[in-house]
This record gives C-alpha cells, sequence and structure tokens, in this order.
C-alpha cells in the first residue's frame, strides 16, 4: 500500500515529465530541420569534375549517334565519291539531313538555255546518282527532282512560261531515271518556275541580280526513305 509520501512523489514527476513533453516535439523538429538543410546543402553543391564527366559522356554519345551507318549515310558517302569532280567545279552541292539526301545540280550541266533535252552531262550525272542507289540494291528510295528556273521571262511555242520549262525539265530527268531501272511509283516530278530562289532575283531598288541567276537556274533531286508504298 502507497503511503500519502509515494503518491506525492508519483504525482510530481508525472507533471515533471509532462512539463518535458515539449522537448521531445522540439528535438524531433530540429532533427528534421536539420536533415532538410544537409538536403539542401547536398542538392546545391555542384561537382565540377563530375559535371565535366557527365559533359563530355552526352558529347561522346551524340558523337556515336552522329556516326551511326544508315542507308542514306552510305549512299551519301558513294555520291561524294563519285561526283567528287562535279563538285570541285562546283556543278553539286549535296547535303544529308533529317529529310533525306539533297543534291543541288547547276541546270547548265542538265540542260541548254531555254531547253528540256537532258545533256550528256546530265545523264552522266544521274548514272552516277542511280549507281549509288543501286549499290543498296534491297532498300527501295523515293526520288523527288524539282526544276528551278531564273526569272527572266520565256514565251516559245513549246514552254508559254517559265512554269512549263521548269516541270518540263524536272520530267525529264525522272524519264531518265525510269530508263536506268528506277521504278516510276518512287518518282515524282515538279516545277518551281522562280518562286523558290536560293539567292534573291532582285536587289533592294527592284533591280535584277544579274549574277544570281545561274545559282537559282537548278534541278534539286532529294533521296529519301520510302514510308509507304503508292
Amino acid at each position: 500500500m502507497l503511503s500519502r509520501k509515494n503518491v506525492t512523489t508519483l504525482r510530481d514527476q508525472e507533471e515533471h515529465f509532462e512539463d518535458q513533453e515539449w522537448l521531445l516535439t522540439y528535438s524531433d523538429m530540429i532533427t528534421l530541420l536539420l536533415a532538410f538543410f544537409a538536403m539542401l546543402i547536398a542538392v546545391s553543391y555542384v561537382d565540377l569534375n563530375l559535371w565535366e564527366q557527365m559533359k563530355q559522356g552526352l558529347r561522346s554519345e551524340i558523337n556515336k549517334e552522329e556516326n551511326v551507318r544508315t542507308p542514306l549515310a552510305e549512299v551519301k558517302q558513294d555520291l561524294d565519291s563519285l561526283l567528287v569532280v562535279e563538285k570541285q567545279q562546283g556543278l553539286v552541292d549535296i547535303t544529308l539531313d533529317r529529310d533525306g539526301i539533297k543534291l543541288f545540280f547547276n541546270s547548265s550541266s542538265f540542260y541548254g538555255s531555254g531547253e528540256a533535252d537532258l545533256l550528256p552531262t546530265g545523264e552522266q550525272i544521274i548514272d552516277k546518282v542511280t549507281q549509288a542507289m543501286n549499290a543498296l540494291d534491297f532498300y527501295k528510295f523515293n526520288v523527288d527532282v524539282e526544276g528551278h528556273t531564273d526569272n527572266v521571262p520565256i514565251s516559245t511555242p513549246v514552254f508559254p512560261s517559265n512554269w512549263e520549262l521548269s516541270v518540263a525539265r524536272a520530267s525529264g530527268v525522272v524519264k531518265y531515271f525510269i530508263e536506268e531501272g528506277i521504278e516510276g511509283e518512287r518518282l515524282k516530278a515538279s516545277g518551281y518556275a522562280d518562286t523558290k530562289p536560293v539567292v534573291p532575283h532582285q536587289n533592294e531598288q527592284g533591280r535584277d541580280i544579274v549574277e544570281n541567276r545561274a545559282l537559282n537556274r537548278r534541278i534539286v533531286v532529294r533521296i529519301y526513305y520510302q514510308l509507304s508504298n503508292f
């Protein structure tokens, strides 16, 4: 049996414990705050060496992606080799992007002035393009041919305007591709006359820039993946 004195002592101990309970809550809060600030410091600290390693790793991965051998990349490599002379003479420019391979030919190597009869030099160039595509005969590419003229008007019984001339020139290239064995369903001819110049036809005063005419007279051949059957 507890004496009155013992009961009083227990009551005092309980009251003292209750008075100290806030310390537990306070210590928990302090611990959480310390953990929070420690995390902030860890996140805000930048390891420059580690960051540089990450950048080098990303560059390495990007270079690997760029060096991946694709069918179009192989065709472009072959074209660069087959048309090296034409490139040196400034008759052709070859690019490769997400849209495929684009070959920009000076029309003087394909056609005479105001004409749409394919020249032997143009046939030789198409032979080389066909050769590069046929090197991967297991892979079928689509080919778009574009005809572009300068802004000098033309009016003949055969070609009433530059529209007819540009279409006829593109069609002539397509027909020769067919003669070389490229299926017609993989080919398309388009004529744009003088509506898509690569350099301005005229200066700010509205005067023709004569030296730009040769650059705007061109044949563009685009080679790209066949996405669907016609």
